[in-house]
């Protein structure tokens, strides 16, 4: 099956893809939303939500807002009719949406996750960097990745892990570490960081701060 079919599933074959990810990837969903710490009065954001079962686990968690948003028009069809009973009670919200264009304010949510998103964003560090707009100070973040086939062996950090890491820092993320689990057998890297509670020398100086900038007018704004 096409890789394109798992970034923006369509199609008789995307909704087999669709299906196949919410076979597999149970389990690292849940341990995503426990990466975020996820609890009761939390604000929670899934990026790239696939067919919603992050979405699922956090609103049996929180009893604040939990929005999912994903490019692809089959993968939020099967988030909504997963979390169809939520949505009904006003506490699950489904969106389509691109990562580099959430249509949120700024400071909107306690907690945002990605699983297995980020290497189909079309701009990371522009999905990234709007991660940081939507969360409050003091909001955490947790990026999920599988590792590559083509990963050297040993326990040494590959290059593109490096430079998703650099893509975190660049964004305004701070304290970040990397925790990792293994899940049938692929082992997921979870990156995580807090927007700290005074911006970065880099983020006062930078566009994204300033109200007026591109940043931040194309989410809330557009």
């Amino acid at each position: 099956m096409p890789v394109s079919q798992f970034g923006q599933p369509k199609g008789p074959k995307g909704w087999l893809a669709a299906h196949l990810v919410a076979r597999l990837t149970g389990e690292a969903n849940r341990w995503m939303v426990d990466c975020l710490q996820v609890g009761p009065d939390d604000r929670v954001l899934d990026v790239g939500c696939g067919p919603g079962l992050a979405v699922a686990v956090a609103a049996g968690v929180s009893e604040g807002p939990v929005v999912g948003v994903d490019a692809s028009d089959t993968m939020v069809r099967l988030a909504r009719r997963r979390n169809r009973v939520a949505i009904r009670q006003g506490r699950v919200e489904i969106r389509r949406a691109d990562a580099a264009r959430l249509p949120y304010p700024d400071c909107h949510f306690t907690r945002a996750g990605s699983l297995n998103s980020l290497q189909f964003w079309t701009s990371p560090q522009d999905g990234l960097t709007e991660l940081y707009r939507v969360l409050e100070p003091g909001g955490r973040v947790a990026v999920v990745l599988m590792a590559r086939s083509d990963d050297p062996p040993g326990p040494g950090t590959p290059r593109w892990m490096e430079e998703t890491m650099d893509r975190v820092r660049t964004a305004g993320f701070a304290g970040l570490e990397v925790v990792s689990q293994s899940f049938g057998g692929v082992v997921h890297h979870a990156l995580l960081a807090i927007r700290p509670a005074q911006p970065s020398p880099e983020k006062e100086s930078g566009a994204p701060l300033d109200p007026t900038a591109d940043g931040v007018r194309k989410g809330a704004g557009s």
